[in-house]
This record gives structure tokens, sequence and C-alpha cells, in this order.
């Protein structure tokens, strides 16, 4: 994805709906998960001559904004990727450290924040997190889900040492292991139910900011296979939450036809 999209003011965004005036759309056209590629961070802060990380720090505000509108908006699932596996392989030593700080006091907050025991958000976290950072972010991700295991009434998914290509892979690498004790026949549902998105619906809306108009790294590949897609030619730092229910909008006022 060439930066990290993170999701640091996951604490905030949750609180009670600020008074947004929004466009009414009716259930059978708003979709039920929307998924988001965050990109743009580095750049805006480059065309500022500021340090990568401050464009971090204004897209951390942006995220704020965006998952607080699509609370208010009713939407039940929002899918955000927070760090790619590129980003952890690939970024300086400094800059993961100064990130994985970040991560830890953030998820230690989101396990006693009222605001989204409140709103019963269940907090989902999936990718290779476990395998690929410090124990420290591990326990600090594994308490906020635990805290919010028992919710349903929204869904917040964050991506973390994820890449698409890598979750395709382990769902096959699954299928053939069970197949070695017992006849498996693959169908989409067995596919599915081997992905970390197992327990998530279809992606209905797919959103892009960063103005390049391509998914990164096979994001979320077999979910978004019939999703609509809406690229922004905003950075996402400059991404606001009236952006974010513009594409809803526009989602809303399109036919999917499902080949028919």
């Amino acid at each position: 994805m060439g930066e990290f999209k993170y999701t640091l003011g996951v604490l905030k965004a949750y609180k009670k709906p600020s008074p947004i005036q929004s466009l009414v759309i009716s259930i059978n056209q708003k979709p039920d998960h929307v998924a988001i590629i965050m990109d743009g961070n580095r750049r805006w802060a480059k065309k500022k001559s500021l340090d990568p990380f401050k464009g971090h720090e204004r897209g951390e505000e942006t995220v704020e904004e965006v998952l607080e509108q699509a609370l208010q908006m009713g939407i039940k699932y929002t899918t955000m990727w927070a760090l790619s596996l590129d980003n952890v392989e690939k970024r300086s030593e400094r800059e993961i450290e100064h990130l994985m700080d970040l991560f830890e006091n953030n998820f230690k907050e989101i396990k006693d924040d009222e605001r989204i025991h409140e709103n019963k958000v269940k907090i989902n976290v999936l990718g290779l997190w476990r395998e690929t950072l410090p124990q420290r972010v591990v326990e600090a991700i594994e308490g906020a889900m635990e805290a919010t295991e028992d919710y349903s009434e929204h869904y917040l998914n964050l991506l973390v040492s994820y890449s698409g290509k890598v979750e395709m892979l382990e769902a096959f690498k699954g299928m053939v292991e069970e197949a070695r004790s017992s006849e498996v026949k693959v169908t989409p549902e067995k596919i599915k139910e081997n992905l970390y998105t197992s327990d998530l619906p279809p992606v209905d809306l797919m959103i892009r900011t960063g103005g390049e108009p391509h998914n990164s790294a096979g994001f979320m590949m077999w979910d978004v296979a019939d999703s609509q897609f809406y690229f922004s030619e905003k950075l996402w730092p400059d991404f606001t939450a009236e952006d974010f229910e513009k594409a809803v909008q526009d989602y809303a006022r399109r036919e999917r036809r499902f080949g028919r």
C-alpha cells in the first residue's frame, strides 16, 4: 500500500452522533458493509514539507470523523486497513517502533472506553498481527477484542499486518489440510469459511482515497468481488465525514444487478 494506514482515533470515533445532517437513505439502499483503503497520509505530509508521521497523525483525525459518520448513518460493518504486511516488513525500524507504541496505547484505551461499550461496538482485528507485532501490542489488541466480544450492534474491523494475497493463500492451505482428514468439496462457502473474514458479510461499498483507482495487495479480494467501488481524489487526511456521506449516497443511487 506504500504507507501506514492505521486507526488511532477509534476511541473518540464512537461517541454519540454529532448533529451532522445526513440524507435519509432507505435500509434497502444503505450499504451494510463498507471497507476503506485510507491512502495518502505520507503524500499529504510531503506536500506540506512535514515529517511523514505528521501525515499519519492528521489521518488519525480523519479516522475519527469518518467512523463517527458511519455510526450515525447506521453502517453496521466498517472495515479499515490499519497496517499492511508490506508496511511491517519494509518500513524503518524507527517508524515501526513509534507506531507500535501508538497501537499499544490506543488498544489499551479502547478496552475501557465507555463510548465503545455504550454503542455496543465489537472490535475485530484481522491479519497476521499475532505473528508479526511485539507481544505488548498483541496483548493490548487481545484485551480490546475480549472486552467487546459480546457486542453485535456495530462492528469495527481493523486489518493489521494484512495482505489479501496471504489471506487467500492461507484459506487454500486450510482447505488442503482439512482434505487430508476428510472429503472436502470446494465451494464458495468453503472458501469463505477459511478466510480471516469468515464471520463478516461481503463488502457492499469499497472506498479508496488518494487519487489512485486500484486495489492493493489483493485487498479483501474475495469479499469485494461484487462490491461497488468509490475512488476519491482526496488524500486521506483531507477526506471528511461529508465525503464519506457522499460516497454512501453515490452507492445508494446505483443499481446493483449481480449479473442479472
